[in-house]
């Protein structure tokens, strides 16, 4: 166990010394930073994922922050793995599956360093399982009969209210509890509906809130109804595509078909049913990992715990297993995921520590454009007061908690304003509340003529920094 806490940290401190590089992770302090100086999300700053991740930015409030928040989700997580691993194997194997999902979890070959969806949601999806999957409850639930059923349920409604695709492990969750659990049809009916109001309530929760922020409409269109189209985009190039244009009907069929072949395997005595969950398990979250048809590797965060315990029945029920190790693979060339490099990552950190490389040469690891990234934030807040606002026409969301100033509009980013046909809000706010600088990317694919026209107007030229222009508001145009 200490070896395996030492492990542990040494793998994730490096995360605690990155700089503001990631996009998303700047899209998303970004937007706890508005949520912090009060604004409305969804209605007055914008991003189309469910809410819990951004009050989690809200509450970290740097990138520091937001890494050791994560450093310390991560533990609880790895515990009820271990927990669940218990459910499965003997204690040696139990730790090796442990062990494996441990650093899997922790090195950035799929961006498990960075604070993204999939890995927060790990935590509420595998207690959920653990919690499924124990009889009895433990503890304080003892005295609650079903009350197992109402507590998983919530814990994935709140996995659901991070990222989205975690609905399919839900319907195969309530599948088992409908097929496997050995009940009276009645008391299955009542754990099955507790099953499902828990998985509700969270979101309906939030459904209160934000219908008492007034901004109700924003948040279903923004979290819920806008990623049905995000699921079609990446293929599509539009957020106004069917959801069924991606692709996603073909794989829907291809995992009933998967979990209808092992259930016959289970039925003719070939398979045992710990197997069969596992197996089924995995093409669930193989299919929320594959619905948008994208190539990110934090997507394939969210396999790794029935991967990670699906591996140790290898030998044991090889043909099988071997099927889901080849449409895995075939799907990683399929969509044609990337990964990032794990030995040169930790090779960069201890050689900046050691003093062997220099602090724009550590950033630069990351991208040959963040040290510029610094370097503007640092002329953003020379420009301007705290109370000023900033514009970026571009995509380099992070500019806005660096520099420690307020998005101007809505939208935080020019692919959000494209995609969203946002080009008339931006500019009825840009004019409403006239930003102090705007750093603009020239991007001759994205025209914005009346953005060209305000800044020709209003503003003035005052830095050139890689290939950003800065921008001050003239204070007598």
């Amino acid at each position: 166990m200490l070896w395996s806490l030492i492990l542990f940290f040494f793998l994730r401190l490096p995360s605690l010394f990155e700089p503001y590089w990631y996009g998303d992770e700047g899209i998303y302090l970004a937007l706890g930073q508005g949520i912090r100086s009060g604004l409305t999300l969804y209605s007055q700053i914008h991003d189309n994922k469910p809410p819990t991740l951004y009050y989690l930015a809200a509450l970290s409030q740097t990138v520091l922050g937001f890494r050791l928040l994560l450093l310390l989700w991560m533990i609880p997580t790895i515990y009820f793995f271990y927990r669940l691993a218990l459910k499965f194997f003997e204690k040696k194997p139990a730790k090796l599956a442990t062990l494996l999902f441990l650093i899997l979890t922790s090195i950035p070959l799929f961006e498990g360093n960075i604070a993204n969806a999939e890995i927060f949601m790990l935590l509420p999806t595998i207690a959920a399982v653990y919690l499924l999957l124990s009889t009895p409850l433990v503890s304080c639930l003892a005295c609650l009969p079903a009350g197992r059923f109402l507590v998983s349920g919530f814990l994935l409604g709140f996995a659901f209210t991070i990222k989205v695709p975690v609905a399919i492990e839900f319907a195969f969750f309530f599948l088992w509890i409908f097929v496997f659990f050995k009940d009276k049809f009645l008391v299955k009916l009542k754990n099955l509906f507790l099953f499902t109001l828990g998985f509700f309530l969270p979101i309906l929760l939030y459904l209160i809130y934000f219908w008492k922020q007034g901004a109700l409409q924003p948040f279903l269109v923004s979290s819920l109804l806008q990623n049905f189209g995000y699921l079609s985009s990446w293929s599509t190039g539009t957020h106004q595509a069917s959801a069924t244009s991606g692709g996603l009907i073909t794989r829907g069929v291809v995992m009933l078909l998967l979990w209808l072949f092992a259930y016959i395997l289970y039925r003719r005595q070939k398979i045992s049913r710990q197997f069969l969950f596992l197996f089924a398990w995995f093409f669930a979250a193989l299919m929320g990992v594959l619905l948008p048809g994208r190539p990110y590797p934090h997507y394939l965060i969210q396999i790794l715990p029935p991967f990670c315990l699906l591996v140790f029945y290898f030998s044991k029920y090889l043909l099988p297993s071997l099927l889901a190790v080849v449409i895995l693979i075939y799907s990683l060339f399929h969509f044609k995921f990337y990964f990032y490099p794990v030995f040169s990552y930790y090779q960069n950190f201890y050689n900046h520590v050691l003093h062997l490389r220099s602090r724009d040469d550590y950033r630069r690891f990351f991208g040959d454009r963040v040290p510029d990234f610094y370097h503007i934030a640092n002329r953003v807040r020379a420009l301007s007061t705290p109370q000023d606002t900033l514009f970026i026409w571009g995509d380099d969301a992070y500019l806005y908690p660096l520099s420690q100033r307020l998005p101007a509009t809505k939208y935080l980013v020019a692919y959000h304003i494209v995609d969203f046909q946002g080009h008339d809000l931006t500019m009825s706010q840009l004019k409403a509340q006239t930003p102090a600088v705007i750093v603009y990317y020239p991007q001759p694919s994205r025209p914005f003529p009346q953005l060209d026209t305000f800044i020709n107007r209003y503003y003035h030229l005052v830095d050139q920094i890689g290939t950003a222009s800065i921008y001050r508001y003239n204070q007598s145009p």
